[in-house]
């Protein structure tokens, strides 16, 4: 995973954060007409297709016969692809997610045990660098993900949820060395397309992040801790410019931030295939969005990949936490 961490610090998915009464929410009539069919999990005659976080990386979705997720690509923009052919067990759990890179080179493997319908473990290998690692899931009386522990490299991930089930708040540890968190909040209408994403109910090639929560995230804030316990804040949207375009269901096509730490917007944009028809409402970061980001470190981890051992991660951190010195100085 080293070749993926030297993007400058985005090598990642994943935000959220707090609506207030200030909230900006707009409906497209035409988006509207495109996915008012939208339905969440199995029962959905549409399905996500496509993911464009900004100016970071895409996601791209097929499915089998099933209706289940069968390939999830995730593209980092430079060269770095990383491409899960997921495959299940006749109860449709997830089992295997092996990836493999553009010339179908296999560069990592996954494998999972269950309790249940409950992710137990996770057994991982990034063939390119050689780290590996053991993930074991506590749940909740909900089932919610509330833990995660890497025995082989004594990471820990703590997951904590609100009464509907988005995960508000994700905390990064290095054995007792808390060293990043993510926090959210779900404070609006609009729903999470990853729900139709059947069979991927967890965030398998990540560390700790609920993305698959009830609703699609308005706010993020994110901040590093160096071994000193001094925070930097990487990112923190402003909830007033938070625009959502979305369809009649509240499934979003278009979601349009303004980070405060980076002075720069983002959009994160949504595509959707219904009965087999191809993608629509596609699109990409706003020319204006990519243009004012020009020039910037972009510190925006948003949800950490598996990252290997623990000395790897604090040597990342420390590089992260000198280049965010870095961008301050310069401001």
């Amino acid at each position: 995973m080293k070749r993926l961490l030297t993007i400058t610090c985005g090598i990642i998915l994943f935000a959220c954060a707090c609506l207030t009464s200030c909230k900006k929410e707009n409906t497209s009539a035409a988006n509207a007409n495109e996915i008012n069919d939208l339905q969440v999990g199995n029962n959905s005659s549409c399905k996500l297709t496509h993911l464009v976080w900004a100016y970071y990386y895409t996601w791209d979705f097929h499915y089998n016969d099933k209706g289940l997720a069968d390939e999830w690509r995730i593209d980092f923009g430079n060269g770095f692809i990383q491409d899960f052919k997921m495959e299940y067990d006749k109860f449709n759990r997830l089992i295997e997610a092996p990836a493999y890179d553009d010339d179908g080179n296999l560069v990592f493997t996954s494998s999972f045990t269950y309790d249940g319908n409950l992710v137990a473990t996770q057994k991982y290998a990034d063939l390119v660098t050689g780290a590996a690692g053991e993930i074991h899931f506590t749940h909740n009386s909900k089932g919610q993900i509330i833990r995660e522990d890497d025995l082989i490299n004594g990471t820990h991930q703590i997951l904590s949820y609100d009464n509907m089930g988005n995960c508000i708040r994700s905390d990064y540890y290095i054995g007792e060395y808390f060293w990043y968190s993510d926090r959210y909040s779900f404070e609006n209408n609009v729903r999470n397309p990853l729900l139709t994403v059947t069979g991927v109910d967890f965030m398998f090639p990540y560390l700790g992040a609920g993305y698959f929560n009830k609703l699609w995230f308005s706010n993020n804030l994110s901040i590093f801790y160096d071994v000193e316990g001094n925070e930097y804040v990487l990112n923190d949207y402003d909830v007033p410019q938070t625009v959502f375009t979305t369809g009649q269901q509240n499934f979003p096509a278009l979601a349009s931030y303004f980070d405060k730490v980076s002075q720069s917007p983002l959009e994160i944009s949504f595509g959707y295939s219904c009965n087999g028809n191809g993608n629509f409402t596609n699109r990409t970061a706003s020319q204006q969005s990519i243009n004012i980001a020009t020039g910037k470190t972009i510190m925006h981890p948003w949800a950490m990949l598996r990252m290997g051992s623990a000395n790897s991660i604090k040597e990342r951190v420390a590089e992260w936490v000198k280049q965010i010195k870095e961008e301050q100085q310069s401001n």
